[in-house]
């Protein structure tokens, strides 16, 4: 039924299984070869003799959705013939249609084509979906075909003119010949137009003499070529003209979450959800998102409106977003809690935790379909506090089951932040991340008030793609400067950095190691605060990070032989990382062997290792990371489990 392309929709099956009745878009008004679509229109494909009948007085109008009834010697069916979408219905016995209903706002589903319209054989009831009042509501009609009056008349066919008369000329001046054109038999019939020294003719009219020929040509217009009922020009009687106005519409809603955990520091509570609501032209978007994940007051709070309409998109919005930073451990020596006059070494591992509110406006202006520029303001205001946890040890470095928790109010800050950025992102994305082009971000944001420095960051990526394999390089440096530019500091050992030096497997191996030498001493080392340099040397006000990936697809289609799903293709990557982190005052060596041990030296930390990569459903990247630190006592491999797409 499909042969020669043309669409074949709303099948139904006649009572006695030999016949189907269908909508189609076959019949003269449908001519490929200029891109002509004619009208929808009902008909009938034969079982036993495969052919396709076209029902008579289909010529106006869409006709869709034919029902039978339940003798079969009748069709009904919706046509907005009138102007308006109604019921018909099409008698098989004397070929004429009739006209069941007439509403007032059309029987219609959601889209043009949606099936409206069901016949119940066995209660000879036609059940049919009524717009009213902007809703959608179902009817029911008891022994349809009992409406049936007069057969519908089609009213007069207007006349058609051909058009292709040129534009009015000063005939005084410039003589020319009118060539007088004859419309097609048939007003959806295919019509060539062609130019002539006298003008335009079509097909249909007679070639000028060789006189005539010579007359003065006549230029081809746009308005000329779309001025003719024979060039299947939609019909402007079926559109509805409104002013437009901004009504915002669901996009999207997050799937909500809500759930209750507990973790070292008493958080326990978790949940979010987020919505996008757009106009109809995506000119104006406004986002609204929240959640939680642990205390009231570290809730993520997000609102934004943005504005697409012009070639500069602008923005505004509010935020609220805790972050927490690993600051330096500390080690001392307290009285044992519950043993008095005993002594106890205490490791204190401490989160520093910034609430940041920021009210903001953001300017993007493309200069190309690839790069742009941006600009924005910020006013931040920041809630800081510090989250202690204590460990207890005793004089043989033996745990005590002893755990202390508190938080440490500090006072709030505030600044102006503005910033500018110049973008570049010509890159192609695979199912978890990108494989070809290249991607950079250079930025300088200020910031002034409460606190004072420059931040800056200059981040450059290059994907080489080789089939079926991509190197990827990424260079990094972000940073910032200035009086309090070690007030916002950044842990490298996240592994969107460099894998291999995770805080708590830090924790659980050279931190540890660390407390049982010094506990015996029942005092801290006389060179320093902290009391876990491995970890510390990850913290820095400045950052500069190099990564190469070989990635490559381990498998392309995954198809679960029980069920009948399909996943999407797993990559795979063998990569090398190598960063540093650094602040105000800190010695930057090449290896450990030059440090000074007065002074806080920092150097280059390497790992290497593997990677798998899937796409769960389109909703997020789960990435498992095999990696070798190559700069720790503890270097054996070990897994890391993260969200979120690689660089």
């Amino acid at each position: 039924m499909m042969a020669g392309g043309r669409t074949c929709s709303s099948p139904a099956w006649s009572p006695d299984g030999k016949t189907i009745a269908f909508t189609t878009d076959r019949g003269p008004g449908t001519d490929f070869t200029t891109l002509r679509f004619g009208n929808m229109r009902v008909a009938l494909y034969h079982l036993n003799s495969g052919s396709i009948e076209l029902l008579n007085h289909m010529d106006r109008g869409k006709n869709i959705n034919p029902v039978w009834a339940p003798d079969g010697k009748s069709l009904a069916f919706v046509s907005d013939r009138t102007g308006i979408s109604n019921i018909f219905m099409y008698d098989l016995t004397d070929g004429n249609i009739y006209q069941l209903s007439d509403v007032y706002t059309g029987v219609s589903g959601i889209t043009p084509f949606s099936p409206c319209l069901s016949w119940a054989h066995k209660a000879d009831r036609l059940a049919f979906t009524y717009y009213q009042d902007g809703d959608y509501d179902v009817y029911a009609l008891d022994n349809p075909r009992s409406l049936r009056r007069h057969p519908y008349q089609e009213p007069a066919k207007p006349l058609v003119f051909s058009l292709l008369t040129p534009p009015s000329r000063d005939t005084a001046a410039t003589p020319a010949t009118v060539v007088a054109v004859t419309p097609p038999e048939r007003p959806n019939e295919a019509t060539s137009i062609y130019r002539s020294a006298a003008g335009l003719r079509s097909s249909a009219a007679t070639p000028p003499t060789a006189d005539s020929s010579r007359a003065d040509s006549n230029a081809v217009s746009v308005r000329s070529l779309l001025d003719s009922a024979t060039l299947a020009l939609p019909d402007t009687s079926e559109f509805t003209i409104r002013p437009y106005r901004t009504r915002f519409t669901t996009d999207f809603v997050a799937q909500p979450t809500v759930g209750y955990t507990r973790n070292n520091f008493g958080r326990g509570i978790f949940g979010g959800t987020a919505i996008s609501l757009s106009d109809m032209l995506g000119d104006r978007v406004v986002q609204l998102g929240g959640g939680l994940n642990g205390r009231l007051s570290e809730a993520q709070v997000f609102a934004n409106y943005i504005n697409l309409s012009q070639r500069l998109n602008w923005g505004m919005g509010l935020s609220q977003s805790p972050l927490y930073f690993y600051i330096p451990s500390a080690v001392s020596v307290v009285g044992t809690p519950g043993v008095p006059g005993d002594t106890s070494v205490v490791f204190s591992t401490r989160i520093r935790r910034l609430v940041v509110r920021d009210v903001f406006a953001t300017a993007y202006y493309p200069f190309s379909r690839f790069s742009r520029v941006e600009l924005g303001f910020h006013f931040v205001g920041l809630g800081d506090a510090i989250l202690e946890q204590q460990q207890f040890y005793d004089r043989t470095g033996a745990y005590l089951n002893v755990l202390n928790q508190q938080t440490i109010g500090r006072p709030s800050i505030g600044y102006v932040a503005p910033t500018l950025a110049l973008v570049n992102d010509d890159a192609l994305f695979g199912f978890v991340g990108p494989f070809a082009g290249s991607r950079s971000r250079l930025q300088i944001a200020p910031a002034i008030g409460g606190w004072k420095f420059v931040g800056g960051t200059a981040d450059l990526r290059k994907y080489l793609f080789a089939r079926p394999f991509t190197l990827a390089v990424r260079t990094l440096l972000y940073g910032r400067v200035g009086r309090d530019a070690n007030q916002f500091p950044v842990f490298l050992g996240n592994t969107d950095l460099i894998r291999g030096y995770t805080a708590w497997s830090l924790i659980n191996h050279e931190c540890v190691a660390q407390v049982s030498n010094v506990a015996p001493l029942f005092g801290l080392p006389a060179s320093g605060t902290t009391g876990c340099s491995a970890l510390d040397q990850l913290i820095g006000s400045r950052v500069a990070v190099a990564n190469v990936e070989l990635r490559f697809p381990l498998t392309r289609t995954l198809t679960l032989g029980f069920l009948p799903i399909g996943l999407p293709p797993i990559e795979g990557a063998i990569f090398y990382d190598v960063g540093i982190a650094w602040q105000n005052g800190s010695q930057l060596e090449t290896r450990p062997s030059a440090c000074d041990p007065a002074r806080d030296c920092r150097t280059p930390l390497q790992s290497w290792g593997g990677s798998i990569r899937a796409n769960l459903l389109g909703f997020l990247i789960l990435r498992f990371d095999y990696t070798r630190p190559l700069d720790r006592s503890y270097n054996r491999p070990y897994w890391t489990v993260s969200l979120g797409p690689t660089f």
